[in-house]
């Protein structure tokens, strides 16, 4: 496949194609020509002058090649893992103009040469390809062809003629808002465009095992917190009732965590504890059975059944409050989990005294590093007083206690 200058590098390899049909055999040379990819616009002097001798590629429509649209598999698993890399198939399609002095036939001896120069190579060769990346790499405004891939790709691009109806001809050079210059239109196919991106390879089957035996896919109906209604934290307990609840491995899925059930589950009852491993915001749960392990004492892995899912909002708690001279920090439960986004807002508490509610948008934490158990604020725009501290995390904000008849914890003070 190729990476993101295959059609650059197409285009560039038209253009190697045609800078060498210019010095060829062929009699009846036209002098000083050259060769260029610019808008058919460009082409003529705005000044009214002659126009110059030259031959222009233009890539003027991009399509999707639908033979390998038709056999791309599917890239992404049920469970939405990279299966395989995704490839964009492409069909690229060029306007070949020429123009020069009309009294000389300049355009038609140069479109001539260029028709010829597809003839000869209607498949864009890995040496052929090679050599116009190179040509053209030296140049700096086309030195990024030196990170093209286009030779490495597993079908070779081939160019062929393309005819269009006079209808659509008059279009295209009305869409392009110049006036008609000899041309000849080609499709090159196909271009592959692949990302750099590693799909998940499973392990080869080392043995396989047939059993036989009735599976009826478990059903959720409702899932409970304790005390009946309370957020759900981490560290809550949650009873998942339903039917056929229990499979040979029984396992709840939580958001993008799988926890094991607490013992003495039943078919029409699962308890479990949300750990901090499940990050804060709304999460779909469902009940996954798997199969036993193997003769060979291999671990269960293989899905045979799964439940509906059932909404969850996990809430962030505000475990910890600690001031410095120059810095707040607070203790978040669950932590802050790379890509996800949270704010922290102080309201005042008792006696305002011309205090605002502040608040505040945290950096998310980086990708691939620690989930974040802390928070830290500047203190210095602070003022003063006692606030009522509040964290959303994807859209979850924390509960707060009551002190009293009113709404007082988690409380950040600074006097």
């Amino acid at each position: 496949m190729s990476n993101t200058l295959a059609i650059a590098a197409v285009t560039s390899t038209l253009r190697y194609l045609f800078d060498g049909a210019l010095g060829g055999p062929q009699p009846g040379p036209v002098g000083s020509a050259s060769v260029t990819t610019l808008h058919p616009g460009q082409l003529v002097p705005s000044d009214g002058g002659d126009l110059p001798k030259r031959i222009n590629v233009f890539l003027y429509r991009v399509t999707p090649n639908h033979a390998w649209n038709l056999t791309d598999l599917p890239t992404r698993t049920g469970a939405g893992s990279l299966a395989r890399r995704p490839v964009a198939a492409l069909d690229l399609h060029y306007l070949v103009s020429c123009t020069g002095d009309d009294a000389e036939l300049d355009a038609q001896r140069l479109l001539a040469r260029a028709v010829l120069a597809l003839a000869v190579t209607p498949v864009l060769g890995r040496d052929v390809v090679a050599r116009a990346l190179a040509e053209y790499a030296d140049d700096t405004p086309t030195a990024f062809l030196g990170a093209a891939d286009l030779v490495d790709q597993v079908e070779l691009v081939k160019v062929s003629p393309e005819t269009l109806s006079l209808e659509e001809e008059s279009r295209l050079w009305g869409t392009l808002g110049t006036g008609y210059l000899l041309s000849a239109t080609y499709v090159a196919t196909v271009v592959l465009i692949e990302p750099d991106l590693f799909p998940q390879v499973a392990l080869p089957v080392r043995e396989r095992v047939v059993g036989v035996a009735p599976v009826a896919p478990p059903v959720l109906a409702e899932a409970l917190t304790d005390p009946p209604g309370s957020a759900v934290v981490a560290g809550s307990v949650l009873t998942l009732t339903g039917s056929g609840l229990r499979g040979p491995v029984t396992a709840v899925r939580v958001g993008p965590v799988e926890v094991t059930p607490a013992d003495g589950a039943t078919a029409a009852r699962l308890t479990l504890t949300v750990r901090d491993v499940v990050p804060a915001g709304v999460h779909a749960v469902h009940v996954v059975h798997r199969s036993v392990a193997g003769p060979t004492g291999a671990p269960p892995s293989r899905v045979v059944a799964r439940s509906n899912s059932l909404p969850l909002l996990v809430h962030p708690d505000v475990t910890g409050v600690a001031t410095a001279a120059t810095e707040v920090t607070l203790t978040v439960r669950p932590p802050l989990f790379p890509g996800q986004r949270a704010t922290v807002s102080l309201g005042p508490l008792g006696a305002a005294d011309g205090r605002v509610r502040l608040t505040f948008s945290l950096a998310s934490v980086p990708a691939g590093a620690e989930p974040s158990p802390t928070v830290v604020l500047d203190r210095g725009p602070i003022p003063d007083g006692d606030w009522l501290v509040r964290v959303v995390v994807d859209g979850a904000d924390n509960m707060p206690r009551l002190v009293g008849e009113t709404y007082g914890e988690p409380l950040l003070r600074l006097a």
